[in-house]
């Protein structure tokens, strides 16, 4: 160690943060990446924003190809498109490959597979939908959920579909059982074109929904996390 010029300590922590920094630099685009990335983003962008009346289908298909790649370009997932099940069929089901579990300890998503879903809307996602994501995620034994939008999910708080959100991930007592459906949209696929890789915005997104649930009081029986609104399907 004296070498270096560095306690023990200062050695090994050293290493840690290098190991988090390959683990960002491995998840985020690269130049080439990020040129492919921009493109498929104004595209999307200029479906839903532009001059021009775009049909659906065109809206729909831009959302799939961004999030495609966006998902194969992270690095850590083996990504399997539209497969079906007894009952539904899957956007995208998401499993970690050699280098995911790897890099497991930096991976925030719980387990080793996962779902994707595409949501091509041309308003925010209804609560209606939300409790379909989570009830196909229950079937298919899978505890987190990525939900890609444009405009991402109605409500607020404890309201509507994002405040369902909150409700499924208290339904368990246990973090470990606890179920994440994260809202990815517009404003994240504009935060990765400015740097932010996909990994750690789910990471903080996993990490907001922890802190603004994951408190006693939000457990009593009282707490508008286990009561029934009235307002859900007014969106």
């Amino acid at each position: 160690m004296s070498d270096f010029g560095l306690t023990a300590k200062e050695y090994f922590l050293s290493q840690f943060a290098d190991e988090k920094k390959r683990f960002r630099e491995i998840t985020r685009l690269d130049e080439k990446d990020k040129h492919e990335y921009k493109v498929l983003l104004e595209e999307l962008i200029n479906l839903h924003e532009g001059s021009g009346k775009a049909s659906t289908a065109d809206k729909g298909k831009a959302l799939e190809n961004l999030v495609t790649f966006l998902l194969e370009k992270s690095s850590v997932f083996d990504v399997y498109k539209n497969i079906r099940n007894t009952t539904n069929e899957i956007d995208h089901l998401l499993e970690l490959n050699y280098i995911g579990k790897r890099l497991k300890e930096f991976i925030p998503l719980p387990g080793e597979m996962f779902l994707s879903e595409c949501k091509n809307y041309n308003k925010k996602i209804s609560v209606t939908w939300v409790g379909k994501f989570y009830t196909l995620l229950a079937s298919n034994q899978s505890k987190s959920g990525l939900l890609f939008s444009y405009y991402g999910l109605a409500g607020s708080n404890w309201n509507s579909a994002t405040g369902l959100t909150r409700k499924v991930f208290l339904l368990r007592e246990k973090l470990e059982d606890r179920t994440y459906i994260i809202d990815i949209n517009i404003k994240d696929f504009k935060a990765i074109e400015q740097g932010k890789s996909l990994l750690e915005i789910i990471d903080s997104k996993m990490k907001a929904l922890r802190i603004q649930t994951n408190f006693d009081k939000f457990l009593e029986e009282k707490h508008p996390a286990l009561l029934e609104n009235s307002d859900d399907e007014a969106d």
